[in-house]
């Protein structure tokens, strides 16, 4: 009996510690059961998404800031001066009122005096152009031409197209075609009509009645607006030290022959410029 007793009291420990055991055991599931409850698990992807979203728009951001920079950059950047001023006015100003002249003439050649203009490789590097096969001048630097002046050199084409009566006679024959023809002429209305959406420019414009006739039938235009204009002189001071004038330059050999579309013929021959 006493051996008896003696077993059953041998029993309790080993069932007390198989009980600490097993609590031992819950807890420690408890506490693992802990580390993946389905909240801790839908804050930590949350957290993950959110992280992604911030580094990608980050990234467009930068990226974005980039091309917005490069595309602002130009040259003469540091040269600009700007000014507040009416967008345009009307009547027409001397001389850009004269029918066609010598003395208009005159006007719009000294206006694109600096059409063509010389620009470094590392200068070109900076604007993220790229230099494969363009036209190189003495001293290994480019031909370069001032948006602007392109349009205008454009208009200034188109004007005497308008006017084609006084000037047929007064353009060479080696000329009109490749300056006044249909394709150079197409060719420069689409310029400025893509420069003018790609710089939209969404002023309002209004129409008013006058005491005499004209071709719009007794209207005109008016705009009230004053804007930021570049300052003209600043530019033109700028490209004008930079101008290529003929005789002052020389173009580098073209890098491949090229074969004239009406005899075939391979050539060498100088390459031009706008002109």
């Amino acid at each position: 009996m006493k051996k008896s007793n003696e077993e059953s009291q041998g029993l309790l420990p080993r069932e007390a510690e198989n009980l600490r055991l097993n609590k031992s055991r819950h807890h420690g599931r408890r506490r693992f059961d802990l580390g993946l409850s389905p909240s801790f698990a839908s804050l930590s992807i949350f957290l993950m998404l959110l992280s992604t979203i911030v580094v990608v728009t980050v990234d467009i951001a930068y990226r974005a800031q980039l091309l917005h920079d490069r595309a602002m950059r130009t040259l003469p950047t540091d040269a600009l001066r700007f000014e507040e001023r009416p967008e345009w006015s009307q009547p027409i100003q001397h001389p850009w009122s004269l029918e066609p002249s010598d003395e208009l003439d005159a006007a719009w050649d000294d206006l694109l005096y600096p059409l063509n203009i010389r620009v470094t490789g590392d200068e070109l590097d900076m604007l993220g152009q790229n230099k494969t096969n363009r036209l190189q001048i003495n001293r290994g630097d480019y031909l370069g031409v001032l948006g602007a002046l392109h349009y205008l050199h454009c208009l200034n084409n188109i004007r005497k197209v308008i006017h084609w009566d006084y000037y047929e006679s007064r353009t060479p024959d080696d000329l009109w075609k490749t300056a006044f023809g249909k394709g150079h002429s197409d060719h420069c209305i689409d310029s400025i009509r893509q420069t003018l959406m790609c710089r939209a420019n969404t002023q309002i414009i209004t129409a008013e009645w006058v005491d005499y006739d004209n071709d719009l039938g007794g209207r005109e235009a008016r705009s009230d607006t004053v804007t930021t204009c570049v300052n003209w002189e600043s530019l033109d001071n700028w490209a004008r030290q930079r101008a290529l004038r003929k005789g002052n330059f020389s173009y580098r050999p073209r890098p491949f022959k090229i074969t004239k579309t009406n005899d075939t013929e391979e050539t060498n021959e100088e390459p031009k410029g706008p002109e």
